[in-house]
């Protein structure tokens, strides 16, 4: 196992531990918030100043800081510190100001955002919009932290640290449920809440980031030629890296349009649909990025690429599966918290289903995207994605808008999907005596949102593709049967169709017999076919077990398009 690949796999233990506690938080919100009025309120309230951590935070930052940080850390470690002092200066300064824009103009924010809201729901959403703000702007210090922690090879530390933020928020849930509180107190609560736990998350970092370059000093040096050339960078890497976090934050103003609970639908989709991305892309990525960044050879930094895409495609290739085959007992396990608590009707357990399942085809694009994006980072150009990232938010937007309007005069009443209307092209939303009654069944709005952002997402992962075989003058941008990473999936997703047609007692018992057996097709028929990753996996877990393996060094991959 590589350096890379072990501190890969580090910070996917991490992330896959952050992601699920995460996945526990969303599972607690849209039980106990339900998908409607209250929900849809809170959907967009966390969104919108969520723009602020996800674009300033996290992947921007990693991408505009981590390169020139780490090129300095090893030989001039003074100079590192000088510019990590001076980035978190300007990034205090940016976000206390967007925090105070965010508390004190969240009306014409939100109305601006969630234009199609009712005057109820969009007071609701400013009330809880005022709380959340704090709460985003901590988190974007947090995520200095992280590209600090990520540029010294510290990846657990800085992936777990959210755990502590979702624990907050699940212990607060668990709280306001068993005291029985008003479903206005408890979102009041779960709102202060994120702000409790964002400064956890915070305070647990600090000490381990200091301790990693002792030289960091708080000061205002933003024109020195380090600092410069990361706040240069910043602006476009919020366009190339941030254009999953804007592309979401579209979608969910375009759901304002929609029926009551879109909004909450979508965000209860994204949080399935954002595990795998996070477990894959984030992981690989973070622990690929200060290599890249080190090395001086666009050809070597291709070809640790050209090995990745594979292996995530593999992984990637069952998870879509699954969530395409099995995915209505998926969420009915997981929201209705294994039939614990049974509160999310069938209809709109439906609604996420299909809305899961359409933000699932885009998992292999984004997966690659997230890795060539990287590729282009790692020597300073940070402009191309960012023009590749402005167009698929049009594309997305554009095919989004035209298809929601088309996809809500769809209802589902039960298990069945039924035409709404006379089905004709619509350009408009849908008269609002309809789209504001909470009593009528789901409409699949959500889902044409979904799917416009699938298409965008597409997009950009070609345009990327192009512009990485240019740079580093290759015509092809693998080296492997392709065909071994796709196949097993296709055979297992069959085989899930077949058992998805028996009749469960449950929804925890149906999910576990397709997902169990789906994974061990998946996995015997990569071994069958020689998948390398596969064989891989097998060969180190003969290892742990003491037996040598069986199988012969794996054969130089041969050449095939991607």
């Amino acid at each position: 196992m590589t350096v890379t690949s072990a501190k890969a796999s580090v910070a996917a233990t991490a992330i896959f531990l952050s992601r699920i506690s995460g996945l526990v938080r969303a599972a607690l919100v849209t039980n106990i918030l339900g998908i409607g009025f209250v929900g849809d309120a809170f959907a967009a309230a966390t969104k919108i100043p969520n723009v602020l951590q996800n674009l300033l935070g996290e992947g921007a930052l990693s991408a505009a800081f981590i390169p020139e940080y780490s090129k300095n850390v090893e030989d001039d470690p003074v100079t590192a510190g000088q510019i990590a002092g001076a980035i978190a200066s300007f990034l205090l300064v940016i976000t206390s100001l967007l925090v105070a824009i965010g508390v004190f103009a969240a009306r014409p924010i939100a109305r601006c955002i969630a234009w199609g809201f009712d005057e109820d729901r969009l007071d609701l959403t400013v009330q809880l919009m005022r709380i959340i703000t704090i709460g985003s702007g901590i988190l974007v210090m947090s995520s200095w932290c992280l590209g600090i922690l990520n540029s010294h090879r510290k990846l657990f530390l800085s992936y777990i640290a959210p755990v502590i933020w979702n624990m907050t928020q699940i212990v607060v849930l668990i709280t306001v449920t068993l005291s029985h509180w008003t479903q206005l107190s408890q979102v009041q609560a779960l709102s202060w809440a994120l702000v409790v736990g964002a400064l956890a998350q915070l305070l647990i970092q600090l000490p381990s980031t200091f301790r990693s370059n002792p030289h960091i000093r708080f000061n205002f040096q933003w024109k020195t030629v380090g600092s410069r050339k990361v706040i240069k960078r910043l602006g476009p890497a919020i366009l190339g890296r941030g254009a999953l976090q804007i592309s979401a934050f579209v979608d969910l103003a375009l759901a304002s349009l929609l029926g009551v609970g879109a909004a909450a639908a979508m965000v209860a989709a994204q949080a399935l649909f954002l595990l795998p991305l996070s477990l894959l892309g984030t992981s690989v990525a973070a622990a690929e990025l200060p290599e890249l960044s080190r090395s001086k050879n666009i050809q070597s930094s291709t070809n640790r690429i050209s090995k990745r895409l594979p292996e995530m495609l593999w992984i990637a290739g069952i998870i879509i599966a699954l969530y395409l085959v099995a995915g209505k007992p998926l969420v009915d396990t997981i929201f209705n918290l294994g039939g614990l608590r049974t509160k999310i009707p069938s209809d709109d357990l439906t609604l996420i289903a299909m809305t899961l399942g359409a933000y699932s085809l885009a998992i292999p694009a984004l997966l690659g995207s997230r890795l060539l994006q990287n590729l282009l980072f790692s020597i300073g150009d940070t402009s191309t994605p960012a023009k590749i990232g402005i167009k698929r938010l049009l594309i997305s937007a554009l095919t989004g808008i035209f298809l929601m309007f088309q996809f809500d005069q769809i209802m589902i009443v039960g298990d069945s999907i039924i035409g709404f209307g006379d089905l004709s092209l619509r350009f408009s939303p849908i008269a609002d005596s309809v789209r504001l009654n909470n009593e009528l069944p789901a409409r699949l709005g959500a889902v044409g949102l979904a799917i416009g952002a699938t298409c965008g997402a597409w997009f950009e992962f070609f345009h990327l593709r192009k512009i990485t075989l240019i740079k580093s003058n290759r015509k092809r941008l693998t080296s492997s049967n392709l065909h071994r990473y796709i196949t097993p999936s296709l055979i297992a997703s069959f085989i899930g169709i077949g058992i998805h047609q028996i009749s469960f007692k449950n929804a925890l018992l149906q999910i576990t017999a397709i997902g169990s057996v789906m994974l061990l097709v998946h996995f015997g028929t990569s071994l069958a076919i020689r998948t390398p990753t596969a064989l891989d996996i097998g060969s180190k877990v003969k290892m742990r077990l003491g037996f040598q393996s069986k199988h012969p060094p794996l054969p130089p991959r041969e050449n095939e398009k991607l």
